[in-house]
């Protein structure tokens, strides 16, 4: 059991603490200077303080450690040993925000049982072992040590090893017979080398100490420009061609970053990303866990929250990577894909099998369904009576930014039925209308957004009537260049795709996904000129690689070292 090594004055492992991948400050998100109030700009506000700080030292998710483990090792699919982890916090809608992500002491067990385990697995194997290693290895045994410590540690920490670590492995390499006994003496060497690597603290954050400082800015090298992109675009550890081209120093302009992400982009991992993007952002796990009462909903099935997933996923991979879409077209869109099970919710005719095909919606038999918010996953996962609540408070937050203060700590209950038939509407407004404590923000804000969506039930079909009574699914919202009066939910995620607020919001989403981090006053010029892009009809895919181009993606505040 190997639990620290130091050989050769080199650290090769370490009991790592929290306090390596914490930045300071604030949890929630404030920034550096102590200021309580966010820095805004146009349509959005980052964190307090104007820079943007954040961690030299940002761990791995749990789902980046799968990946990375298994493509370092090899193997056909992931571990799957990190569900027995402790498990990762959030801190925002993205799963991958360096300031929840740190190591007490029983990850750092947990850690270190898998390194022994995986280690173990690989080298008793003859065909895993095999796999790992480089081709051309030399004859001589110093030399062949030396020539798979030097690709194995460049591919576990991501970099090119230092001549000092080099030579401190390789003599680690040769004490693997004295600690594995019964083993051959080479696979032993590679044993007690991986169990290393796979608890080094290089393995197990993305080191991103910069080559040089002006200012409060580093700037970051090849190789951690490199797993950057990697773990942003992939989720895992850059693959060879990424790791030749830091090698050769060709990843510092924003066009060499530029080449690399829209290779990687075009990649099936590529399209993981986009997919995960949106799942976190929008909160798709909700359509898995989705439970209705058939008797109030007779087409509810066992599945149809997995159904509605992948109806959201492949209208987002339709939009954003088949039809070079912007963020418009995945508002507004008129058109899903379907199975025959969601088809009968939808109301569709026509042919539907058990897979998926695409769907086009007409205005004359399905008014008001177009782009992800009137997709039945959205609808369905915030419906009930409370549904115009929660699904206005969502779009506030999720596609337009609103700063919405939080909720008061005792909520009065809403008014029963009383025998006088209202409908959900009528009764939301009693509850947080013109003389509550909730009219002005509900009256403002979140009411009108979530009435636009009236026309759906709690189950996202749609409706003209609700008790025998009309639907009033009409409104007015205070956008930030003034307000605009809508009927419906097409009408108002018309006016939501035209705004540069939702555009702004979107690219902060971005940023704060590709950086790990939340935004601060020093990331609102990028916002903003993304938003300004993305309005003007900036696709997806070309919005990702602008951002990739910034010097945002490029740098660190050494603020947050």
């Amino acid at each position: 059991m190997i639990r620290w090594l130091a050989v050769g004055g080199v650290l090769l492992l370490g009991a790592c603490s929290g306090a390596i991948g914490d930045s300071g400050g604030d949890p929630s998100g404030g920034g550096t200077d102590g200021s309580s109030e966010p820095q805004c700009g146009r349509s959005v506000c980052g964190a307090t303080g104007e820079l943007a700080a954040a961690t030299a030292f940002p761990r791995l998710t749990h789902a980046q450690w799968e990946n990375t483990v298994r493509d370092l090792l090899r193997l056909d699919q992931q571990p799957n040993l990190s569900g027995t982890f402790e498990p990762d916090t959030r801190l925002s809608f993205f799963d991958n925000n360096a300031r929840a992500l740190r190591v007490s002491s029983d990850l750092w067990s947990d850690y270190q049982a898998s390194a022994e385990q995986l280690a173990e697995a690989v080298t008793t194997d003859p065909a895993a072992l095999d796999r790992l290693l480089p081709d051309g290895l030399p004859s001589d045994a110093a030399e062949r040590a030396r020539a798979v410590v030097r690709d194995l540690g460049r591919r576990a920490y991501r970099r090119t090893l230092t001549a000092e670590e080099l030579e401190a492995h390789a003599i680690l390499f040769g004490e693997g017979p004295a600690h594995f006994p019964g083993m051959d003496s080479f696979a032993s060497g590679v044993r007690i080398v991986l169990e290393a690597l796979l608890q080094s603290p290089h393995f197990l954050y993305r080191v991103e100490l910069g080559v040089s400082q002006t200012g409060d800015a580093v700037e970051l090298g090849d190789f951690e420009i490199a797993s950057r992109l990697s773990y942003m675009i992939w989720n895992t550890m850059p693959d060879d061609v990424l790791l030749g081209e830091a090698e050769r120093g060709a990843l510092h302009t924003p066009e060499q970053v530029a080449a690399q992400a829209a290779r990687m982009l075009d990649d099936p991992r590529g399209r993981a990303m986009v997919e995960r993007f949106h799942a976190q952002l929008l909160n798709w796990d909700l359509y898995r866990s989705l439970s209705k009462d058939p008797n109030e909903f007779p087409l509810y099935y066992q599945g149809v929250g997995a159904d509605m997933y992948e109806e959201a996923r492949l209208f987002v991979e339709s939009v954003v990577l088949e039809e070079s879409g912007s963020l418009a077209e995945l508002l507004t869109a008129p058109y899903t894909f379907v199975n025959d099970g969601l088809a009968a919710i939808y109301g569709l005719e026509g042919a539907f099998g058990e897979s998926f095909s695409r769907a086009d919606f007409d205005s004359v038999d399905h008014p008001e369904r177009g782009g992800l918010l009137t997709q039945l996953g959205f609808l369905a996962s915030h419906g009930g009576l409370t549904g115009s609540i929660h699904r206005g408070v969502f779009i506030n937050h999720r596609i337009l930014c609103t700063e919405l203060p939080p909720p008061p700590d005792a909520l009065p209950p809403i008014p029963s039925d009383d025998g006088t038939t209202m409908t959900s509407r009528e009764r939301i407004e009693m509850h947080t209308g013109p003389g509550t404590c909730g009219a002005s923000c509900h009256g403002t804000f979140i009411n009108p957004v979530g009435f636009a969506f009236e026309s759906f039930d709690g189950f996202g079909q749609y409706r003209t009537e609700e008790l025998g009574l009309p639907v009033d699914s009409s409104g007015s919202f205070e956008f930030e260049d003034g307000p605009v009066a809508f009927d419906g939910a097409e009408e108002l995620m018309g006016a939501v795709a035209d705004r540069v607020q939702a555009h702004d919001c979107y690219s902060k989403h971005w940023l704060e996904y590709a950086l790990g981090r939340s935004t601060a006053g020093s990331d609102l010029d990028l916002i903003q000129d993304l938003g300004d892009a993305s309005v003007d009809g900036l696709a997806i895919e070309a919005l990702i690689i602008e951002l990739v181009k910034s010097e945002e993606f490029r740098v660190r505040n050494a603020e947050g070292s």
